[in-house]
């Protein structure tokens, strides 16, 4: 699509076992003109096997090495055409109106530089076992920005291999508020290849 209001980014490392899930919710999301940027970290599994049945609906970005999530997701946003961008890792997945009523709570609140909306954490069969609330109990996913500024405001610190989304949020709390919709458009999905687990489900296994 050549000119989305919306571009979801994609990051991707060694998720062959979700990232099809992922992306078919991404490329469901409705009234809205979006498109779906994937970027690869360098994965060593069948990652990229699995992508070539969607190269026709994504933009493809292949790391030559492994950046991290704040490289890689900053190689997605610079790769966006949308005037909004959101993140959605690659084991997890969105409702398909996520996007529409995030973009439209952005065009009609223009002091509001990002919103963010709350999440279920799920498990590996899609149950629901929590529904958590972004506001309190934020996470690196699920928010959308405007990419301009936030490409403006230098975007993710690379040089953090964990808590980018933490560091981000500190520096734009200085300048802009965070809104949020209390809404569970986002599923998180909890395994024991997570990066950040909630305290009670650190030793889960699925």
């Amino acid at each position: 699509m050549s000119n989305p209001d919306v571009s979801i980014i994609i990051t991707n490392y060694n998720y062959s076992k979700y990232i099809s899930r992922c992306i078919r919710s991404c490329l469901s999301q409705k009234h809205v003109n979006h498109e779906v940027i994937v970027v690869d970290d360098k994965s060593t599994d069948n990652s990229l096997e699995t992508l070539k049945p969607f190269k026709n609906d994504i933009k493809l970005i292949v790391n030559k090495e492994n950046l991290g999530v704040a490289g890689a997701s900053n190689k997605g946003f610079k790769a966006a055409k949308g005037q909004f961008v959101i993140r959605v890792d690659a084991d997890d997945f969105v409702s398909s109106d996520m996007c529409y009523f995030m973009k439209e709570y952005l065009e009609a609140n223009h002091d509001a530089f990002c919103v963010s909306c709350d999440y279920l954490l799920v498990d590996n069969h899609e149950n629901t076992l929590e529904r958590k609330y972004a506001e309190k109990d934020n996470i690196s996913c699920g928010i959308m920005y405007r990419n301009d500024l936030l490409i403006q405001f230098g975007a993710y610190d690379t040089s953090m291999r964990h808590r980018e989304e933490e560091n981000l949020r500190k520096r734009l709390g200085d300048f802009y508020k965070i809104h949020h919709l209390k809404i569970p458009f986002y599923r998180y999905r909890m395994h024991n290849t997570n990066k950040t687990k909630e305290p009670e489900y650190k030793d889960w296994e699925i």
